[in-house]
């Protein structure tokens, strides 16, 4: 073998012996598998199910319960027009109420202690018959929504001032009967 043929050798074989080395050579890595193992007892038997994989909730009770039910709506003195607050709990009360379609809701329109008798029920109707007709266009059936006004009657806080005749000027959501 030549001279220039040992340093061409010797050149190849020290580049492959690079190639091999950055590349890490043919070998493959194998990964460790891990397998979790479970901490504690383990149970053979599954849980029962009422075959759905959702939970079993009472629908109707999270509809009266104060945390998650129905909200009340307020409204401006002298007014049955709804304000956008009282929109967006409409809506809210809305979505509520299309969970649970067999229950019938009671309106109840109430009134601050200003104005007559006669002046508070007819603008505590107002208020009901106002809140029935958003809900009925955003898909309740007007089938299931009663209502009913009180007037002054039924004071929620009791004083005289602006601050306990915001809380009065309402309307309220209940379950009512066949």
């Amino acid at each position: 073998m030549s001279k220039n043929a040992r340093v061409r050798m010797l050149v190849l074989v020290l580049c492959l012996t690079v190639i091999l080395v950055v590349t890490g050579g043919c070998k493959t890595k194998k990964h460790a598998v891990i397998t979790p193992t479970p901490e504690g007892p383990t149970t053979t038997t599954p849980e029962p199910t009422g075959g759905t994989g959702l939970p079993t909730v009472d629908q109707e009770s999270l509809l009266w319960s104060p945390a998650t039910g129905l909200q009340k709506i307020y409204f401006d003195y002298n007014k049955f027009a709804l304000r956008p607050d009282a929109i967006t709990t409409l809506t809210e009360n809305a979505d509520k109420i299309k969970k649970v379609p067999d229950v019938l809701i009671q309106i109840e329109g109430h009134c601050d202690e200003r104005g007559t008798q006669e002046y508070n029920l007819t603008l505590g109707e107002k208020r009901a018959l106002a809140v029935r007709d958003y809900l009925i266009k955003v898909g309740i059936s007007g089938d299931r929504l009663l209502t009913i006004s009180y007037g002054k009657e039924r004071p929620v806080a009791v004083g005289h001032d602006e601050s306990a005749w915001k809380q009065n000027r309402r309307c309220e959501f209940n379950k009512a009967t066949r």
